[in-house]
């Protein structure tokens, strides 16, 4: 028997499989999709044994809400669906001791919830295609830049590009990958693609940055893939005056450790924007706080995970929390200067 987290999380892949098997034993055209299966149930049990370890339910809830969303543009049935759960929660009976069953149970029963909930208000969206999004979808990168360039040349501000046109299309393209509209392949090129022009505006981002005496170090949690919000993040901090070093992501908590050991900042800021990196976030926290030289740095931390539940921030042992670029350099100010009174 389960009965503790800890075994919960160590166990994860054998649950998954148990559950399966459990499924196989009356379905057995499963056998077709046993990879499938155990994936997506696995899935399922890292977001909900995550939300257990933080305590916070609204993670799983989120995770479902989500989930309820996809399955819904990838034709899942939702009988088929309830089944799958209903299996879970027969499995979960059998193999977790009955205290740590039931709060599993009813963080698990309000994720369900949430899913059919989520299934049944979906609907097709129609998403509106800037011009600027239409040039990366046929892949003439070149057509994008020349339009942000004319952007700027018409008076907007790399600000401006920033939070207008960059962030917006980023959103837009998430929709149509959920969507099933665009394959991950193009969603990748497009963000690949805006990276490649924001590197090119580099100079004209360094004609107008302010003079300041801060300095900041960002970096993305974990293995998180899409980092080019922290990196516009990062580019605001440097338009407002400090000295920042973008580290991205893939980092081993070590490294982070020895270019803060080397390169002295005011401030850390950490990306995540799945659950699962929430593991990778605490504990780099946890270790630049307790640390006899670092822990007066002030850490700041964002993202989708952190915007969509409130006080998150709080339980992962931030300091601060910020949804946007602008509001980030306003609290890190804030904090800093804290810090420096």
């Amino acid at each position: 028997m389960i009965n503790n987290l800890k075994e919960m999380i160590e166990k994860k892949a054998w649950i998954a499989l148990t559950i399966y098997e459990h499924d196989l034993s009356n379905n057995p055209q499963l056998i077709n999709i046993k990879d499938k299966y155990i994936q997506d149930t696995l899935f399922t049990i890292r977001f909900l044994s995550i939300s257990l370890d933080v305590e916070e339910p609204l993670i799983f809830i989120n995770y479902m809400n989500w989930f309820g969303q996809l399955a819904y543009y990838l034709k899942f049935k939702l009988d088929s669906m309830n089944h799958h759960f209903q299996v879970c929660h027969e499995v979960f009976l059998t193999i977790f001791e009955t205290s740590f069953f039931q709060k599993v149970n009813h963080t698990f029963k309000l994720g369900i919830k949430e899913f059919e909930a989520s299934y049944l208000s979906t609907k097709p969206q129609g998403i509106k295609i800037n011009e600027f999004l239409n040039f990366l979808l046929n892949m003439d990168t070149e057509s994008a830049y020349q339009h942000v360039n004319q952007k700027i040349e018409e008076g907007s501000s790399i600000k401006d590009i920033y939070l207008k046109l960059f962030q917006p299309t980023l959103y837009q393209v998430g929709e149509l990958w959920q969507q099933r509209i665009i394959t991950v392949a193009k969603e990748h090129y497009i963000t690949a693609a805006i990276q490649h022009i924001i590197g090119k505006l580099y100079p004209k981002l360094f004609l107008d940055k302010m003079s300041g005496t801060h300095s900041m170090t960002a970096v993305c949690a974990g293995d998180e893939l899409h980092e080019i919000g922290m990196r516009m993040v990062a580019d605001f901090f440097e338009l407002s005056g400090w000295d920042t070093a973008f580290l991205g992501s893939n980092i081993p908590t070590e490294l982070i450790i020895e270019h803060l050991m080397e390169y002295p900042t005011d401030l850390l800021a950490i990306s995540a924007n799945t659950p699962s990196q929430l593991t990778d976030v605490k504990n780099l926290i946890d270790t630049v706080k307790n640390h006899e030289t670092l822990n007066k740095i002030k850490i700041m931390v964002g993202g989708k995970v952190f915007n969509e539940t409130p006080n998150l921030w709080k339980l992962v042992g931030a300091d601060g929390y910020a949804l946007e670029p602008e509001q980030a350099t306003l609290l890190a100010n804030l904090l800093v200067g804290e810090q420096n009174a």
